[in-house]
């Protein structure tokens, strides 16, 4: 199935991965540290589950569209032949 994708679309998918990842990790840290206490007010909270997935899902979505745009934006202009020497 991955080997069937266009090249563009693998890309933007492990750019996408890359950048939910990121966002993952960056809830973790909020979280762990417990930075403008959303630790303790999720750890507080009846629905737990509910407000980490939300929380992960948001700043995934947000990270990995990040990513995407970074990714594309940072691609060579033009030709490989303009590129000098």
């Amino acid at each position: 199935m991955v080997r069937s994708m266009p090249a563009h679309v693998k890309f933007l998918a492990r750019h996408a991965l890359v950048g939910f990842s990121i966002g993952l990790l960056a809830v973790v840290a909020i979280v762990w540290l417990d930075l403008f206490n959303i630790g303790s007010l999720i750890a507080g909270s009846s629905q737990r589950w509910m407000a980490y997935g939300m929380l992960s899902f948001v700043f995934g979505l947000t990270f990995g569209s990040l990513q995407m745009g970074f990714a594309i934006m940072l691609l060579p202009y033009g030709d490989e032949s303009d590129a000098p020497d």
